[in-house]
Order: structure tokens, then C-alpha cells, then sequence
């Protein structure tokens, strides 16, 4: 059986989180005679002299593909603008190294369903029908995602959220814990949902909205 090596970018919490979630898929048992796994190669981080001698793991910075094989990236950084930008840069630096679309064993989703590399999906997330998740996206733990919903390139979609269908959200999206977001509504680019808000309206580019139901930040802290 072949296994492929996986660096994983970023040191910390999500990175970690994502280094079980790859050991999950290389172990998973559900597959009859899988013809390939994964295993991790270690972090790469952007500076490596910041980086303790306690941190076995880490391969170094960016420059150490330059000299070493791994056969995947995955993008083990939890911020959307981050994961965005960081993923296109090595992206275009070398264009030779993959990034695997990471599904947990765990999650339910139809065959109509498109995700595009470096994706990742966490566990115990339910996916129904024509979702389309854009690169570097990440939908963390439990969350529940309806028919014909978009989500845009590096967005984040953070545990426990329920997203109703046909919802279109765009790139570079925070979307706080616990979030419930109504059908057919559009995110716009860069905005951030803050945890345990009920959106009811549409959200406009760059826009930081928070509370039941969602309004804009200032308007929310002044009617508190």
C-alpha cells in the first residue's frame, strides 16, 4: 500500500487537530482494500527561528520544500484571510506538490457534492445535495450544510453551525461557532459572522455581524 506524505502548514492548535483528523482517514477500515493512505511528514511554519527544540515535529519553513519531497499540503491554520492568502502563495511557489481534499471518515455527503484541493472537512459534519466548497476552505466539527450552499475560497465555517440551503457564501468568510444561517442568503467576501448569531438577512462584503437575529457590529452594541 502506498502512503502519501503530508506536511501540514502551521504549528498550532488546527494543526494538530488536523494531524488526527489525517491519522483518522489513513486508519479508516471502511474502505475495502484502499489502494493509498496518508501520513504526516510534520509542520512547516513561516519562521523557523521561532520555532523551540521541543518541536520534534516541525520540518522548518516554507524553504524546506524547496530541497525535500512531501507528496501534500494541507493548510492547518484556522483564521480564513490566512488561509486564504498562504495557500495561493505556496500554491504558485510550487506548483508540483498537491493539496488533498480532507473529508473525516465521519461525514455524510451525496456524490453531487464538488470540493476543491485543500479542503478540509472535519468530523461528524452532514453535507446533503450540489454543495460546491472553493479551495482552502475549512467546516469544522458538527455542522450541518443544505442543499445548493456554496462556500468560497479559505472560508471558515466553525463547529456546530447549521447552514440552510441554497445559501451562497463568498471567500475569505469567518463564521463563528454556533452560527444559524437562514436559506438562500448570500455572505459577502471578508465578512465575519460572530458566534451563536441567527442570520436572517443577507451580509454584506467585509461586514462583521453578530446576534439573534444578525445585525451589523456597531448597530448590535448600540442596541445593547
Amino acid at each position: 500500500m502506498k502512503s502519501k506524505r503530508i506536511a501540514i502548514v502551521g504549528a498550532g492548535g488546527f494543526a494538530r487537530e488536523l494531524a488526527w483528523l489525517i491519522s483518522d482517514i489513513a486508519h479508516d477500515r471502511s474502505q475495502q482494500e484502499p489502494s493509498e493512505t496518508m501520513e504526516v511528514a510534520g509542520f512547516l511554519v513561516s519562521d523557523s527561528a521561532k520555532v523551540s527544540e521541543r518541536d520534534s515535529d516541525i520540518l522548518g519553513d516554507f524553504t524546506w520544500l524547496e530541497k525535500n519531497h512531501v507528496d501534500g499540503l494541507a493548510m492547518g491554520i484556522g483564521s480564513p484571510e490566512v488561509r486564504l492568502r498562504l495557500g495561493q502563495e505556496l500554491k504558485r511557489r510550487f506548483p508540483g506538490i498537491s493539496w488533498p481534499v480532507l473529508i473525516h471518515p465521519s461525514v455524510k455527503y451525496h456524490e453531487s457534492c464538488r470540493f476543491a484541493p485543500g479542503v478540509t472537512i472535519c468530523a461528524g459534519n452532514i453535507a446533503t445535495v450540489n454543495i460546491a466548497i472553493e479551495e482552502f476552505a475549512m467546516v469544522n466539527l458538527s455542522c450541518t450544510i443544505g442543499h445548493e450552499t456554496s462556500i468560497g475560497a479559505g472560508s471558515v465555517v466553525n463547529p456546530l453551525t447549521a447552514i440552510s440551503g441554497g445559501v451562497k457564501i463568498g471567500k475569505g468568510v469567518l463564521v463563528g461557532t454556533h452560527v444559524a444561517i437562514l436559506q438562500y442568503l448570500s455572505i459577502g467576501d471578508h465578512a465575519v459572522i460572530g458566534s451563536g448569531a441567527m442570520v436572517n438577512k443577507d451580509v454584506e462584503p467585509n461586514a462583521t455581524v453578530m446576534g439573534v437575529p444578525a445585525k451589523p457590529k456597531a448597530m448590535a452594541v448600540s442596541a445593547s
